[in-house]
């Protein structure tokens, strides 16, 4: 429903600023004003008409381009192979406890994955504009060490279905950097479930 109501708000816009420039074309005719100046202003008009709804739009994108291309990554500093071969006694001990509490470090989430190993998360940093950083990592609690770390960028407002301040600007949606089975948040979910699993019968 509220999409609607935006697209219809949107159509009418559209239809104001068309009126608008012609408007504005048709009253530099009376003037007496040539063809070029009677385009420059509507031009003029078009273009703050433009700007209203869209001023961001282009800045957005090339920035969440840019972060993409300089920051986004996904990195694995130790495998799960390796780890396992460094710490064979104390996998017997290691299972995933679903229930464990989510708790906050360092302005991370952290969330359990098993006896020595945690995943932390940061969903949401604002670096510019509506472009977000998004990162995590996994952590050996026994020496704070990571086996992994990936880093992120979204940009936009909350959906149409959900509501909220700027969720009309539908256009200014960006999602995750690498959208492919093979993205940074991809690889890091699946290194996720392979600690999960680690526990007995995991040698």
């Amino acid at each position: 429903m509220l999409a609607l109501v935006i697209f219809g708000i949107l159509i009418a816009y559209l239809a104001l600023a068309v009126y608008s420039v012609r408007a504005t074309v048709r009253s530099a005719r009376a003037s007496g004003l040539s063809a070029k100046q009677r385009w420059l202003r509507g031009g003029l008009v078009a273009l703050v008409f433009y700007l209203i709804p869209f001023w961001d739009w282009i800045p957005t994108v090339v920035a969440h381009q840019y972060y993409c291309a300089t920051e986004a990554k996904f990195e694995v500093f130790k495998t799960i192979e390796q780890w396992k071969i460094e710490n064979k006694s104390d996998l017997d001990r290691l299972h995933h406890d679903p229930r464990a509490k989510v708790t906050e470090v360092d302005g991370y989430e952290r969330y359990p994955l098993n006896q020595r190993l945690v995943s932390d998360r940061i969903f949401k940093t604002p670096v510019f504009l509506t472009v977000s950083k998004r990162q995590g990592r996994i952590v050996d609690l026994k020496d704070q060490s990571q086996l992994a770390r990936w880093v992120d960028f979204s940009s936009g407002y909350t959906p149409l279905s959900v509501g909220g301040a700027g969720a009309w600007k539908f256009w200014l949606h960006r999602d995750v950097c690498d959208r492919t089975s093979d993205g940074y948040w991809s690889n890091f979910t699946r290194l996720e479930q392979q600690v999960q699993q680690l526990g007995v019968g995991s040698k």
